[in-house]
């Protein structure tokens, strides 16, 4: 495949055809009526990624539908397409199912026209002055005048002293996601989880669904699930005022001050939505450091709620004791004869458990050092790209231009979605991503518009410029 840039018309080259895609095509299309516009993404479904092509329908979104459009502008978008096309009865504070969620974005993304789609993988990337040119796995080129990494999340880091026998065996998962990892699994069998986030949630939910009745441990640092929504007043204000001085510690102080003056502490979260990264980046680097080391889960836990229904599922479990969590870090699994010896270290020192399967639920990998995309690999190898400032991610401006290796902003490369984790606290949930896509419309715009003006001072005869210049 063999695709190159049409002459006299700009091309915008999509890399990753999820959520974080398909909406940047769909707003730029809206604002771009001539621009080519190419998707380009190895899934033959564009608008799903990983979270939304769960095929389970008890992995509810975490956002209820009053506040999760894909449309900024039109923030009952989602819930009127929700009450049309499947719940008639859904409210605005209804959690859908993610699958179904996807079945919306693909019904906006089905509104934008004259979108191409490639199925490819890019594998490399390279940027002359003005334009970028992408190689594919079977060896085809695109020619675009700009690029937008939409990769969405990848697999999750390597944990420590996992066996490379477990792995072999099947006794230990590194994909929460995969088919595999709920294959050939007795019903009764024991499974040790490794993370207590969302990921966990999500595969203690897919266990019960596929018919899985064994005990489940989930094992982690801090030995904490989410919480769960629950019904609230919103706050008239944000919890932590705009001037509040850029620490850690008068950040809390803030946030403490407006639980205790009666706003409920669900309110208080939540009036942070639209400030978040603004007050990160106003924080030093050394603050965003400690805000990572002391800070980090118990902001992810009141944050990143449970749905109400899957909360009531948990709470069962855990009162029933089918689902227990241990405090501890992970030092090793390997194969027993049972399955797996899962080695920790806990408070009261070293711990040994045995189960039938291990899986890693410690949400995708943050490094893209490491993780498996010969793209990024090359971008980083080429110093067209650089983790942020903490290490992870892709370092980026505030508006998502990529900072190569000497900290100069692209002109040609953008990101958006999991990857600006490089530099902000919030970019994986709807309300981000969805402004992501919107601003970035809008700078590609604009700029695609000058470009074309000023192609067009450059084509005018020399007659008609002096002409213009005597004006």
């Amino acid at each position: 495949m063999h695709t190159v840039s049409r002459p006299g018309t700009k091309t915008v080259a999509i890399i990753g055809g999820g959520v974080s895609g398909a909406l940047t095509a769909f707003h730029l299309r809206k604002n771009s009526k001539d621009v080519r516009i190419v998707v380009i993404d190895p899934r033959p479904e564009l608008g799903l990624g990983l979270a939304y092509s769960t095929p389970s329908m008890r992995h509810l979104l975490n956002v209820p539908a009053g506040k999760i459009s894909a449309l900024p502008a039109e923030p009952g978008h989602f819930l009127e397409w929700l009450r049309n096309t499947v719940d008639p009865e859904a409210t605005e504070a209804t959690f859908a199912p993610r699958a179904v969620f996807g079945r919306y974005i693909r019904a906006v993304f089905s509104k934008a026209s004259n979108i191409e789609q490639l199925q490819a993988e890019v594998i490399d990337l390279g940027v002359d002055s003005d334009t970028a040119t992408l190689k594919f796995k079977d060896g085809g080129l695109l020619t675009a005048d700009y690029v937008v990494l939409a990769t969405g999340n990848f697999d999750p880091a390597a944990l420590p002293g996992i066996e490379v026998a477990a792995v072999e065996n099947g006794v230990y998962c590194h994909n929460a996601w995969s088919d595999a990892t709920y294959a050939s699994l007795p019903k009764d069998a024991s499974v040790t989880l490794i993370g207590t986030g969302l990921t966990g949630i999500d595969v203690v939910l897919r266990l019960r669904e596929v018919g899985h009745t064994g005990p489940i441990t989930a094992v982690s640092r801090h030995g904490v699930f989410p919480n769960r929504h629950a019904a609230c007043r919103m706050a008239v204000c944000s919890a932590i005022p705009a001037n509040t001085a850029a620490t850690c510690v008068s950040y809390l102080r803030a946030l403490r001050a407006a639980i205790a003056s009666g706003i409920e502490w669900r309110s208080a979260i939540d009036s942070l939505r639209s400030t978040t990264n603004d007050l990160w980046l106003a924080l030093p680097l050394k603050e965003q450091k400690r805000f990572r080391r002391h800070l980090q889960r118990r902001w992810d836990v009141v944050r990143h709620r449970m749905a109400p229904p899957v909360a009531d599922i948990i709470e069962r479990e855990l009162a029933a004791g089918t689902l227990r969590i241990t405090k501890g870090h992970l030092v090793g699994v390997s194969l027993a004869a049972d399955g797996a010896r899962v080695t920790l270290r806990t408070a009261e020192g070293p711990s040994e458990t045995h189960a039938a399967r291990v899986i890693n639920c410690t949400g995708p990998g943050m490094n893209y050092r490491r993780v498996a995309s010969p793209l990024l690999q090359s971008l980083f190898a080429q110093g067209l790209a650089a983790s942020g400032p903490l290490g992870g991610g892709l370092n980026t401006t505030r508006y998502g231009a990529l900072l190569d290796g000497q900290g100069q902003a692209s002109s040609l490369l953008f990101n958006l979605g999991p990857g600006r984790l490089g530099t902000l606290l919030e970019s994986i949930a709807i309300p981000e991503i969805r402004q992501q896509a919107v601003e970035l419309a809008v700078i590609l715009d604009g700029r695609l518009r000058r470009q074309v003006a000023a192609s067009r001072i450059q084509l005018q005869p020399a007659s008609q410029l002096l002409s213009s210049a005597a004006v």
